[in-house]
């Protein structure tokens, strides 16, 4: 209702027209605090301050170098202050290399690889392989589990079924797609299989029966969901109704590449060049995961109806401070009937500085041996505990084993007419208990605070105005 927070009188707006201009302002902020930086610094340091806040987004995922990256909100929510102390003092960059490694073998895409498998005693041949299209959120670029499927009608109530193991087949319906998905995850369902109602009335909704339509607004479902065409709906309710030996799994065929870096690079920007002949590239589904298991989804399916990509290079910035050494996936997959095509060539771009790194953990090994005595440790490793991890401690010039930001300072600021507002640097190792009173010489215990790196707070009551403590508690 709040269109993001975005809100002038009636009025607001959000997403990339909301984004665009709150960023450029930090930007601007950033220089005005250090002319020296660079296009590079700025980014750099925008997601070093970025804070992820959407814990149940079901894309968020650490990197190799530590940082919590999602396709849907990037490196999170930029904190201007923290960006600010950071511009402040930030530390000149290493000049960025490049390396490229290419494939020129031809290679069929199989088509219509998104498939629905159905096995047990006596499963008919028509449901041995079903043809789905796939929701926006998890996708099965890896098999699911085998697991039986239950019919939940239109999946708008779970009272008394536990879908522990098992997955749910939906009836479209009910509501939103996201909705019923989501409460099929609750109930525990491993993935979702909704299949389209008989009929429609509505000329100008979404058409019934045999169509198969994408599942539109599903980017924050917890699990994999396919959509299925009616009939082949009906025939599953019956078929796993009857027949105890029945399991279904979402399985994704692709044609896959792979490259083998032996450079060492701390990476930044990864890209992909792409070259293909196939005549509907919105039916393609291309991902890279990086040495360190990061996947970077690249294009998913569509309703792009041009052809290709004929040469086309996708970027990637989720793999920042990865080591480039290693075994680089490539999966490129078809996922709806008709038009085939082959991926006809792949090229591969590492881009990031380059540094000594026997040990491939994207770490420079001299300061590895000059702060921390070995190369025993890794980039997401903390042993100072004050929240910041070696690669930022790395990258900021910071000191590894000298907590930096405890003792903690306090900033007591006004949040609104009756609110106070206390905040300090914090770390996740330690609670915070604030202390509050009239009489600083009587606080009494006002709340206990997790620690969040790099900053905690705590909200004062109403109209509060007195003097405020804090004890710092080791976990």
């Amino acid at each position: 209702e709040d269109l993001s927070d975005y809100v002038f009188n009636n009025n607001g707006f959000s997403g990339t027209s909301a984004a665009t201009p709150l960023i450029s302002g930090v930007a601007a902020l950033l220089l005005s605090a250090n002319p020296q930086l660079t296009a590079r610094d700025i980014q750099q340091i925008l997601a070093v301050s970025s804070r992820q806040f959407d814990q149940a987004d079901p894309d968020l995922a650490t990197n190799g170098a530590g940082f919590r990256v999602s396709h849907n909100t990037g490196f999170g929510v930029p904190d201007a202050g923290e960006a600010v102390r950071l511009a402040r003092t930030w530390p000149t960059q290493a000049p960025v290399t490049r390396a490229s490694f290419e494939t020129a073998d031809p290679a069929e895409i199989p088509d219509d690889g998104l498939r629905l498998l159905i096995t047990g005693d006596g499963i008919p041949a028509e449901l041995a392989s079903i043809q789905t299209l796939p929701a926006w959120g998890p996708h099965a670029d890896s098999p699911t589990p085998r697991v039986p499927l239950v019919w939940v009608g239109y999946g708008t109530n779970y009272t008394g079924i536990s879908l522990t193991n098992k997955a749910a087949l939906i009836q479209r319906g009910g509501g939103p797609f996201a909705t019923s998905i989501t409460l099929a995850a609750q109930a525990g369902a491993r993935f979702a299989v909704v299949y389209n109602f008989a009929t429609n009335s509505d000329p100008n909704s979404a058409p019934g029966g045999e169509q198969l339509i994408p599942m539109g607004n599903t980017d924050y479902v917890p699990i994999p969901a396919i959509f299925i065409r009616h009939l082949a709906g009906e025939a599953l309710r019956a078929v796993f109704d009857t027949n105890t030996s029945a399991q279904a799994q979402i399985r994704l065929n692709s044609t896959n590449l792979a490259f083998v870096a032996t450079n060492s690079l701390c990476v930044q920007n990864v890209g992909l060049r792409v070259l293909t002949d196939h005549p509907l590239r919105g039916d393609l589904r291309i991902t890279l995961v990086s040495p360190a298991g990061t996947k970077s989804i690249l294009q998913r399916y569509n309703g792009d109806t041009n052809a290709g990509p004929v040469n086309w290079t996708y970027w990637s910035r989720l793999h920042w401070g990865e080591t480039s050494a290693g075994t680089w996936n490539v999966q490129v997959s078809d996922e709806a009937e008709g038009a085939t095509g082959k991926v006809l060539g792949l090229e591969l771009i590492l881009e990031g500085t380059a540094i000594l790194d026997v040990d491939h953990d994207g770490l420079d090994d001299a300061w590895e041996v000059l702060k921390l005595g070995s190369l025993a440790q890794g980039p997401q490793d903390d042993p100072d505990r004050d929240g910041a991890r070696n690669f930022r401690e790395w990258l900021t010039g910071g000191n590894p084993v000298v907590a930096e930001n405890l003792p903690p300072n306090l900033d007591l600021s006004r949040w609104n007419a009756t609110i106070w507002r206390l905040s300090w640097p914090a770390s996740p190792y330690y609670d915070y208990q604030v202390l509050a009173g009239t009489n600083v010489s009587e606080l009494q215990p006002a709340g206990v605070v997790p620690g969040k790196f790099p900053q905690a707070e705590w909200f004062s009551a109403p109209g509060a105005r007195q003097f405020y403590q804090l004890r710092v508690i080791p976990r």
